[in-house]
């Protein structure tokens, strides 16, 4: 009975058939492999988050965004998503918590958001910071513990 690989020998006693053989093996053997990488799962992406507006909020006036914190005042901040080609991230929640307030918005199709809020410092305090946080799905979560600073100058 001949089997698959059967072997068979030339008149000096070398192997004739062997290394088309291995060579076929080979090539299947990477076209698994190949196949098996591919359908491994890629990692979340990563974005970017900015303040594009706002970023300081300071008490002294003449400066953007000036006011006294009297809590009467709002500041309307504005965030701007990307990913990591630049393009815009639609429908991410963006948070913004500290200085005694928070707010929560979704990006629009250009990855922008706006939040009014209306921060506060206590009297003995002349500096706080406003946590930035975004979430979307696909994406690995963003935070920036110090996107905006509420100062009183």
């Amino acid at each position: 009975m001949i089997g698959i690989c059967s072997l068979r020998k030339n008149n000096q006693g070398q192997v004739l058939g062997l290394p088309m053989y291995l060579i076929i093996v080979m090539i299947v053997a990477v076209a698994v492999i190949a196949a098996v990488i591919f359908m491994i799962p890629k990692g979340p992406q990563t974005m970017n988050a900015l303040v594009t507006s706002n970023a300081v909020i300071a008490e002294e006036p003449g400066h953007a965004g000036a006011f006294t914190f009297t809590g009467s005042y709002s500041v309307v901040i504005k965030v701007t998503t990307n990913d990591e080609r630049a393009d815009p991230i639609e429908g991410a929640t963006v948070t913004l918590v500290g200085a005694g307030v928070s707010g929560s918005g979704t990006t629009d199709v250009n990855g922008e958001v706006t939040i009014s809020l209306t921060p506060k410092l206590e009297a003995n305090v002349n500096e706080a910071h406003i946590k930035l946080t975004v979430k979307a799905s696909g994406f690995e979560d963003f935070e920036d513990d110090e996107a905006v600073t509420v100062a009183r100058l």
